[in-house]
């Protein structure tokens, strides 16, 4: 009798700590549950192609430093996001605009994916690190120079746990193994990422993802990794890279196909208009001054824009989610405080301006990105004008995180302009280039030019085709000034900046070459 008495409260006892462990983990909002599916082989050839045995990622512990009381930085990018779709994102801008500094005038001087990535992480211009463009012999990962002195390395050397989640340099794939720096390490294993069945590296496991929204993955590494890392006797870097909102990556046509919203957002902005359509630029009448790349394009239509425009805005709607768990995650661990948060894109996109629909060019729409921050040391509800760029972010991160560069960078820490929003930025004239065509291009530049506050100068490479825009006249840039004898004088002068900046390194990139030029009158 006592026997069996005994086995019933054991059966008790144990139904009764499932229970409790079941009521206490902590369900977040919107979370689906991960189910990881094994690839088939056809799946796995792009992942594991050779056998590779996968290496996780290690940390030297000898790196840590007692009593280390530096911030810790998070850093948030999209992909492909234009700086007019911050509207649609509310809780990103309550937290990061309400909560800190948004800059009014970061450019994307490089506006593609790969070589903005290559900015992030080495803090120079293309010239410098070797990734021009997204794939062939002037681009892609394998296109960098030094792969393993970059801006994670730096951070780990000094004592910094860091991690990645989502989309790293195009051409990347796991046969690559962890370039030095990373204690984790779950980055797409494939060119086109997308937003179902993809696969990625796993912190050192294969994982083929076939129903994981990949924003939602991002987000919850990024959750896990400040929940994990908070009791850690040492500060910490987080990438949160997320893919949205680029387009879908389809073998034949491209990335051209409107990105993949998270099932939760399929009916959202119903009305939503692009703002792209309210530009007298918008599938511009007369393109004959501009450059062939314009002239060759038909008209977008306001029908095909707005679809385009509204899934855009859908799939930013699970990333702004995930900065809203973010947040929270870093309130609860108690690091809010004690965190900088970075939030930008590796460039904009245009939306049918100059009848184009994509990225990469000069105008305005493509080099300009949002970037909101926040953190000890950042004012509230403050905004910035001084010109800030994506070669600027890493000695920013580095300079809040007092750790020296392992390689001459190109751009300069934004907390000066933070500290003193009158503070003038002398160095104004930014290089702006993209590099040849990926897959047949026999040089490595497309076009380069020079933006400042006043002028976008831009030499096209094979053609040598110039435009010149008044940024202070001619917001929109309608008229191309380069061949108006009035604007010789300007065009002179641009010319010999770019003659400057074209093959500069290091402080050479920041040098003060005037107040921009007048034309005659």
């Amino acid at each position: 009798m006592l026997r069996r008495v005994l086995v019933l409260l054991g059966i008790v006892l144990v139904v009764a700590v499932v229970v409790a462990s079941a009521l206490s983990s902590p369900m977040r909002e919107d979370v689906p549950r991960t189910e990881r599916i094994e690839p088939t082989a056809g799946q796995r050839s792009g992942m594991n192609a050779g056998g590779y045995e996968y290496e996780r990622p290690r940390h030297r512990p000898d790196a840590r430093r007692e009593g280390d009381d530096r911030p810790n930085v998070v850093l948030i990018t999209t992909d492909d996001q234009a700086l007019s779709d911050m509207r649609w994102m509310p809780r990103t801008r309550r937290w990061l605009g309400r909560g800190g500094v948004t800059f009014r005038n970061m450019i994307s001087p490089h506006p593609l994916c790969c070589p903005a990535r290559a900015e992030i992480v080495t803090g120079q211009f293309a010239q410098n690190n070797g990734v021009h463009t997204n794939g062939g012999p002037y681009g892609g990962v394998g296109a960098l120079k030094d792969p393993d002195n970059t801006l994670a390395a730096w951070l780990q050397d000094s004592g910094y746990l860091v991690g990645m989640s989502g989309k790293y340099l195009n051409q990347y794939d796991a046969t690559q193994g962890v370039p030095r720096g990373w204690d984790y390490w779950n980055v797409a294993t494939t060119n086109e990422f997308g937003y179902l069945r993809y696969p990625m590296y796993g912190n050192g496991d294969p994982v083929f993802h076939a129903k994981d929204y990949s924003s939602d993955v991002v987000r919850d590494d990024t959750v896990r990794l400040v929940e994990d890392w908070s009791a850690a006797d040492q500060p910490f870097f987080i990438w949160a890279s997320y893919y949205a909102p680029h387009g879908m990556c389809v073998d034949d046509a491209g990335c051209a196909r409107p990105p993949m919203p998270a099932p939760r957002h399929r009916a959202l902005y119903r009305k939503a208009v692009p703002p792209s359509v309210r530009k007298p630029s918008f599938d511009e009448a007369d393109v004959s001054d501009k450059s062939h790349e314009i002239r060759k394009r038909d008209k977008i239509g306001r029908r095909s824009a707005t679809y385009l425009h509204r899934n855009r805005i859908r799939a930013l709607a699970a990333v702004d989610q995930g900065v809203d768990q973010t947040f929270k995650a870093l309130r609860r661990a108690g690091e809010l405080d004690d965190t900088v948060v970075l939030f930008t894109s590796d460039n904009g996109y245009l939306l049918g301006e100059h009848r184009y629909r994509g990225k990469i060019l000069p105008y305005e729409e493509s080099v300009r990105v949002p970037l909101l921050a926040r953190g000890p040391g950042f004012p509230k509800g403050a905004t910035r004008r001084q010109t800030v760029t994506t070669v600027d972010l890493a000695p920013t991160i580095l300079d809040v995180a007092q750790v020296e560069p392992g390689r001459v960078v190109d751009g300069r820490s934004i907390m000066p302009f933070v500290r003193d929003r009158d503070r003038p930025r002398r160095d104004s004239d930014i290089l702006v280039q993209a590099g040849g065509r990926a897959d047949d291009s026999p040089a490595p530049w497309w076009y380069r030019g020079v933006r400042n506050d006043r002028w976008t100068f831009v030499r096209w490479s094979e053609s040598g085709f110039l435009e010149l825009y008044d940024n202070r006249r001619d917001r929109y840039q309608l008229e191309n000034l380069a061949y108006d004898a009035r604007h010789r004088p300007v065009v002179r002068e641009m010319k010999r900046r770019l003659k400057v900046l074209r093959d500069c390194a290091g402080a050479e990139c920041r040098v003060d070459l005037g107040p921009p030029p007048r034309p005659r009158r």
